[in-house]
This record gives C-alpha cells, structure tokens and sequence, in this order.
C-alpha cells in the first residue's frame, strides 16, 4: 500500500500517508498525539487508524500512561511490511545493505574496488547480491519499496547518471547510467543522490543530530565531499560542481599544483594520494620508517601501510600526517568561519583510520575558530552511524519518495 502513496492521491489518501509518517517518526504514539498532530476528528482519526492496521502497516505497541481513565494505546510502523536496499558507491569500495522499514540493518554486502572493478563489474555485483538477498529473505519485488544510492559524483541526479568522476581506480566511469542499469536489470525503482547528502540525512534523521539546525558533514578519503544542513535543511547544490569534489579550497596560494589545475588546494595536501605521494618522496629521499620492512618498493606504499605505521607510531608518517591533517583543520576552519555550523561531522577514512589525523584537524580547526570567535560554541565529532551511514541514508532516499515531509 506504501508505494500507492505517490500516485495521484485523494485528500483522504494524503491524510492517510500524513497520519502513517507521523506514527513512522513518532511512534509508538497515541490516537489522541496524533490527533493534536494532525488536527483530524476523532472519528475520523479512528477510520484511518483501522485502515493502516488493516493493510498490517501498524500495530498496537501496548499501552501509554494514564492521564485519568483508560491507558491509551500505542501505535508504531510494522517495520517488516516493505524493506529497502541502500547501496554506498565510494572510489574504495561499493557496500550494499538490505534493511526494514525502520532502517536496521538485516544484511550487509561489500565489494573493494581497484583497477578491475569497472562499473560493469560493480553493477553486475549489486544485481546478483540484491537478488541472491531477495531469495534468502523470500522477497518479491512488490515487497521491496526501492534501492537507494549515495555516490561519488559529479552526477545527474535526476537521470541517476555517474557521470566522469575523477581518481577512481579503475577505467569506464564517464556517464554510467547506474539507475536505468539497476531499473531495467531487477525491476525495483532507484534513487540516488551524493553519498555525502545521503549520510547526513542518516545522522540527522536517524540519531540525536537533530537538534541541531546547521551541520557540515565532511567526508575525506581520496577526495573531499561536502554536504551541509542550513536552518533544518539539506543544502544539494548543483550537480555541475561536483567532479572534484569540495577539497579546493586554497590555503596556500604558492603552493603545490592541484588535480584541478589550480595551487595550494586542500586536497593537494591532505588527501590520500596526496599523502601517499609525500610519504613515497620521503622514503626515496633516504627517510627512515618501518615501512622499509614492510614493501620491497618504496612505490608499493600503500594507504592501509601509512595508517598502521601511523597507529603504530612511525616518526616519519606521523609527522607527513600531521602536516596534512593540520592543511585539512586550516581548510575546515574557513568553512567555519563562513557557514557558522554548530556541529562538523567529519568522516571517511582518513578521519576514521588514524587517530592523529582526526585529532590534530579537530584540535586545528577549533583553536583556530576561537582566535576570531571566541564565544562560537562548535561540536565536532566522527557521528555515530560509522562507514554504514551512507548507505542508511541511501536508504532513507527510498522511503523519502514515498513519505515526503
């Protein structure tokens, strides 16, 4: 009956699809709540009540308290009417994930990426997962609401086309139309939008974030992506922005050539090739480290080498990573300095990998901010949804299309 909820509705349908998202997000609820919510009858009410209960789209989930007279009773969402896929496409890895209604997770997919993981390959690995997860839970496709993604960009979002992002590790990712693939292939609708926008919809809407109104969410791995809640609202901006992600703000004008041309952007300092690459030239420069146990090429170097060096104590990755993470804090004090957040969610793997890294941007960033405001009270932290939060979110874009506030 949920998918019914975006054709052409009567008045009483609409009531019908408000009156189920307000159990959704707030049940387990009372009919006398959601008559002060809704500012329905009472009778009225009580119809539209016995017609979700009897599509099994709620149940009665005990009793609340008294104010005098009979306990009322409670309704939430039954969670496992419909289930949605939520899929995370990153340049490190793809992640699949089949969750309910109430966006817990059941199963859990995931693919690394590297130079033979072409986006035929990652779409070939998402069909067979979704359908090898279908059978095992005995789903149709009536039982699936929709598959959601949260990508890399730059993309077309309403044509659900990757278009030619940049640093992926692998050939063919110029205007991939991931959506009619996936439509025409299992059947099921799909949504997508930037993987950055789908996580901070999962920690705004899924977890205690939602008191604040003005958040930043940076996630920062190979490249940067930005997304940004303003006065309670997702910021999308526009989709021709998109290929180079948010790393290029300047901070040194002299400084190195970027990937984008220009000098002395973030990402020419703190992502992770650029990390790399400065490790590699130390090490070739006579630099010690444990590293020279570890690869019989200095240019066998890798990320994950740097991050356990890194945790382990290494003097010279240590230090690489503190002068990229401090480039990374004066980048994130500028977008301090001009959005006013009051809380910065900071995630992806350099964030999540090294402790150092994290610590010395969040240390960076906040001292920074408090030279030119000091009364300007700013949380920063790594959220609490982990690397799932975007595919939660992807997710949650599925039951959006169906629910809309």
């Amino acid at each position: 009956m949920i998918k019914q909820f975006t054709d052409s509705l009567s008045q009483k349908d609409k009531t019908l699809r408000q009156l189920y998202r307000f159990i959704y997000e707030y049940g387990p609820i009372s009919k006398v709540d959601l008559i002060d919510l809704t500012g329905l009858k009472q009778t009225t009410c009580t119809r539209l009540i016995d017609e979700l209960l009897s599509h099994k789209l709620i149940f009665e989930a005990g009793f609340g308290e008294s104010s005098g007279g009979r306990k009322p009773i409670l309704y939430k969402i039954k969670p496992d009417t419909y289930y949605v896929f939520g899929i995370d496409i990153s340049r490190t890895y793809t992640k699949l994930l089949l969750m309910d209604l109430n966006l817990h997770l059941l199963k859990e997919e995931r693919l690394s990426l590297n130079q033979t993981t072409t986006p035929d390959v990652i779409v070939a690995f998402l069909v067979s997962k979704i359908t090898e997860l279908m059978e095992k839970k005995s789903l149709t496709k009536d039982l699936v609401l929709g598959i959601g993604i949260g990508s890399i960009g730059p993309l077309n979002r309403d044509d659900g086309i990757l278009l030619d992002p940049v640093d992926v590790p692998s050939p063919g990712w110029e205007k991939i139309p991931i959506k009619d693939m996936l439509e025409k292939q299992l059947g099921i609708d799909v949504f997508i939008d930037y993987g950055v926008n789908t996580a901070l919809l999962a920690e705004y809407q899924l977890t205690s974030f939602n008191m604040y109104q003005n958040i930043v969410y940076v996630i920062k791995g190979v490249g940067t992506r930005t997304g940004m809640i303003m006065d309670g609202n997702l910021t999308r901006g526009s989709d021709k922005l998109g290929r180079y992600g948010q790393g290029h703000m300047i901070i040194n004008v002299h400084g190195k050539k970027c990937i984008c041309g220009s000098y002395g952007c973030v990402h020419a300092y703190s992502s992770i090739p650029a990390i790399v690459e400065e490790v590699i030239n130390l090490l070739k420069e006579g630099r010690d480290s444990i590293l020279r146990e570890r690869v019989s090429q200095i240019e066998q170097v890798h990320f994950d080498h740097i991050c356990q060096a890194v945790n382990e104590g290494d003097p010279l990755c240590s230090q690489v990573i503190k002068d990229a993470a401090y480039y990374a804090g004066i980048g994130l004090s500028n977008v301090i300095n001009v959005l006013h957040p009051e809380l910065i969610i900071l995630g992806g793997p350099t964030y999540t990998n090294m402790e150092l890294f994290y610590e010395t941007v969040k240390e960076t960033a906040l001292m920074k901010n408090k030279i030119m405001y000091p009364n300007h009270e700013i949380v920063i932290n790594r959220g609490n949804l982990g690397e799932n939060a975007t595919s939660i979110g992807a997710g949650s874009l599925v039951l959006g299309h169906y629910l809309p506030n």
